[in-house]
């Protein structure tokens, strides 16, 4: 009887000190936030290092997991996940209305910890569809123009009149002229060379041509003489030699390569980044680590059209909070904090380094920002010609993600090789746009 109540007794011991055992297991086991970002720029990677590291010491309980994407294959990369079900906690980006039609894009505005009020207002617009708030911002983005210093100086350009006036499509079109020629080493000189593997020229002159927006609630905008006439002004510049015949096949680092190259007296897309970026170039030729001809950026404005209005093309991006399947609330709570940890403050070494102004409240002025003294003036004029979002709804916004994948680029691209004339890149946009938009 003894006996068997020791071993009971025994039994009963054994099983507490196992279960103890599973419990103190399971409680002391980290839940892991998983986050896929890019390298925003050259140091970043070190610098979400130190964010990771901050965040580990408040909360000890969360590991965060992180992958830095290629800005090539990345995006495709989270389509796929996304299209699985199995997205990132967080992704480094801004909202797209395919994303919010996923259904596992999560909107914040009450999960939030911190302040609305803590960020830039303007910056936060950016990150809604449909006045719901998908993400926070860590920079506002500004994609311009750019000159090579040395060039337009040689050609007598006024280029700070221009970064604080402006300048029309007529009077770019004289000055690039200029830049038209062979270099010291017998090369084509160009006085415009812009990436030519995506949209991104026909945006910047459509928007100073009167269409800020692709689109609105009621269907697609590039589908009258405005697009048309912006096609064929982009045509004359690659008919007159102003740009290479071979703009269709020039990518950005092509780009980069002709500026650096002294064959190209303007260059898009420029940023504001491209100066601390150029003078660390010509440091490396000092220092006889590579070969080549010191050279410096001049921030320019996008030409606009006879008539309307300077337009910069900007932004934001920041992270937004994607869930699975089955995801538990602690771990929304979780992701929430990391959500919150890489857009503050702390973050805001991002914004300095790429010459961008803070977007968080708490940052503002304690970040030196590496420009010249006249970029930092151009920097400040062109920001406030950045226009507001348009506020479209999430299907509208779906339907300009397909427009612009399955018909924009592939007959821009055309228009540029010569396959297709204004006239028929402009009908193209028109019948397949009013398609998309009519489903």
């Amino acid at each position: 009887m003894k006996r068997g109540l020791s071993l009971a007794m025994v039994m009963l011991l054994v099983a507490s000190i196992i279960l103890g055992c599973s419990n103190s297991s399971s409680s002391d086991k980290k839940d892991v936030v998983k986050v896929w970002t890019y390298p925003v720029h050259g140091e970043y990677e070190a610098e979400l290092k130190e964010l990771v590291e901050s965040f580990k010491k408040e909360n000890e309980n969360i590991e965060i997991e992180y992958e830095v994407l290629s800005w090539a294959e990345g995006p495709q990369k989270f389509d796929i996940a996304l299209n699985s079900g199995n997205p990132p906690d967080i992704y480094f980006g801004k909202p797209q209305g395919k994303y919010v039609d996923s259904g596992l894009l999560v909107p914040l505005d009450d999960k939030l910890n911190v302040s609305k009020d803590d960020y830039n207002q303007v910056a936060l617009d950016y990150m809604k569809i449909e006045d719901k708030l998908y993400g926070l911002p860590i920079y506002m983005f500004l994609h311009v123009w750019g000159g090579n210093k040395q060039l337009l100086d040689e050609a007598g350009i006024d280029y700070e009149k221009i970064q604080q006036e402006g300048w029309t499509w007529k009077e770019f079109e004289e000055l690039a002229k200029k830049g038209v020629g062979k270099t010291e080493n017998g090369d084509d000189r160009y006085g415009f060379v812009f990436q030519g593997n995506n949209e991104e020229l026909l945006v910047h002159l459509a928007m100073n041509n009167g269409l800020p927006n692709r689109y609105t609630e009621d269907g697609i905008t590039w589908n009258d003489d405005k697009i048309l006439e912006t096609m064929e002004y982009i045509k004359s510049l690659v008919d007159s030699g102003i740009m290479p015949k071979e703009t269709a096949a020039v990518d950005p680092a092509k780009r980069m390569e002709l500026f650096y190259n002294y064959q190209a007296m303007f260059f898009g897309r420029a940023i504001p980044y491209f100066d601390p970026v150029v003078e660390l170039h010509n440091q490396e030729i000092k220092d006889g680590k590579i070969e080549g001809k010191e050279v410096n950026f001049v921030l320019l404005p996008i030409p606009h059209n006879e008539g309307e209005e300077q337009v910069s093309f900007g932004g934001s991006e920041g992270y937004m909070m994607f869930t699975q399947k089955n995801a538990k609330e602690d771990h929304m709570k979780n992701s929430v904090k990391v959500l919150e940890h890489l857009t503050s403050a702390e973050a805001g070494k991002a914004a300095a380094a790429l010459a961008l102004p803070q977007v968080h409240k708490d940052a503002e002025g304690k970040f030196e920002m590496p420009l010249a003294p006249y970029n930092k003036v151009a920097a400040e004029v062109l920001a406030s010609h950045v226009l507001p979002p348009s506020n479209a709804s999430a299907a509208a916004a779906a339907k300009d993600d397909r427009f612009r994948t399955e018909v924009v680029i592939p007959t821009f691209q055309g228009l540029l090789s010569g396959e297709l004339t204004p006239e028929e890149a402009a009908e193209e946009f028109k019948t397949k746009g009013e398609a998309i938009f009519s489903q």
